[in-house]
């Protein structure tokens, strides 16, 4: 076996397991069983603890933002099963445990059940990715399911109206949370499929995983499988997962993510349009540049075929001028003829224009005279 020599500081191993870790999907939610041991609030307001088994023992950090949605007061001794994600802190080279969510380990038995369900819907396809739809982001109208006057439904809306103003939003109420949930949800699902909207979003904000269980209803979670509209899901956080979150065509961690996944922003839309106009009027330009060059060669061309059509013109009218000015009585007369007229101004050309005595004029090249016709001879 080929030898690769590698070499690293500590630091950049430390990062480089810290990469490797992190970025492994299997370890990012995860969920572990164990026993709390060693539990502590600091002062800072988060909980640093230990889970452990019969052979084994992690660090595990609770941060206080979650704290406050535990179902239970946490002790050592405790059989929990929490949700976890793995992280690794490079200063030591330790691994541990941040800790979403906890239960007791006889109330794991819900989260067993809704894992057997995920696989079953898994299985039958409802998640796939060859599923999922695109997202009209300039939509015309949007419809929403969520709790009525609830701070998600009011951060979507506003989002909407902010972000894309021209599209109609129609708000389907239900109740998030309780035993009706579950129906009420489907019911206001099946309301929305009779409205012609372009993307539907369901949603609402965080709480315990015991608020969010009606998004985990077989009977929604199959209703939002046969939408004709693109569903968008807006469930609680970021780390809290539903099985509407997995059949819907998209996912968003926020409420207000919801509104952004389904708009475009009028101002990237106000930017799009004020780029195509630049763009228009440089190529104009560049057209104007390029016809004025092409009117400037043409016009070239034309001057230099008006003078060269003139200048054959005028070779023409001189050689015409040269041959006219050839058969001119002029020219005749330069060549030493004369011509004769009688007193009626006949050009004489025959013995039977004139007569004895008659008085005739005749032209030569610079002059006239008169004569008197004293003898007439036949040739």
């Amino acid at each position: 076996m080929m030898e690769v020599d590698i070499s690293a500081t500590v630091t950049q191993l430390n990062e480089y397991v810290r990469k490797l870790i992190e970025n492994d999907e299997n370890l990012r939610y995860v969920y572990v069983h164990g026993e709390i041991s060693n539990w502590k609030v600091a002062m800072n307001g988060h909980a640093y603890f230990n889970l452990k088994d019969d052979k084994s023992m992690i660090n595990a950090v609770l941060f206080k933002d979650y704290l406050p949605k535990l179902a239970f007061q946490p002790k050592d001794g405790d059989e929990v099963k929490a949700l976890c994600s793995v992280t690794v802190y490079p200063p030591r080279g330790t691994y541990s445990l941040r800790v979403y969510e906890m239960s007791i380990k006889g109330e794991g038995q819900i989260l067993v059940e809704l894992e057997k369900l995920k696989k079953q819907l898994q299985k039958e396809g409802l998640f796939d990715v060859s599923r999922k739809r695109e997202i009209n982001i300039y939509p015309t109208a949007i419809g929403v399911i969520t709790a009525l006057n609830s701070a998600a439904m009011k951060d979507i809306v506003t989002n909407i109206k902010r972000r894309y103003p021209v599209a109609d939003v129609y708000v389907f109420p239900s109740a998030v949370q309780g035993d009706n949930a579950p129906k009420e949800l489907v019911d206001a699902f099946l309301k929305s499929q009779e409205y012609p909207l372009d993307t539907l979003i369901i949603g609402r904000g965080g709480g315990a995983s015991e608020d969010l269980s009606a998004f985990n209803d077989e009977k929604l979670v199959r209703a939002i499988a046969t939408s004709k509209i693109p569903v968008i899901a807006a469930i609680g956080h970021e780390i809290d997962v539903t099985l509407v979150d997995y059949v819907a065509d998209k996912r968003a961690s926020t409420p207000t993510g919801a509104a952004e996944l389904a708009t475009i922003d009028q101002r990237e839309i106000q930017e799009r349009l004020s780029n195509a106009v630049s763009d228009m009027e440089s190529s104009l330009r560049r057209q104007v540049d390029d016809y004025k060059e092409e009117i400037l060669f043409m016009k070239e061309d034309i001057n230099k075929y008006i003078k060269d059509c003139i200048a054959d013109r005028v070779r023409i009218i001189n050689f015409k001028k040269e041959h006219f000015i050839s058969l001119s009585p002029k020219s005749i007369l330069k060549r030493g003829y004369s011509i004769t007229m009688n007193s009626k101004g006949e050009v004489v050309n025959s013995i039977n224009l004139i007569n004895k005595e008659d008085v005739v004029k005749t032209i030569v090249n610079d002059g006239t005279f008169d004569s008197v016709i004293s003898n007439i001879k036949e040739n």
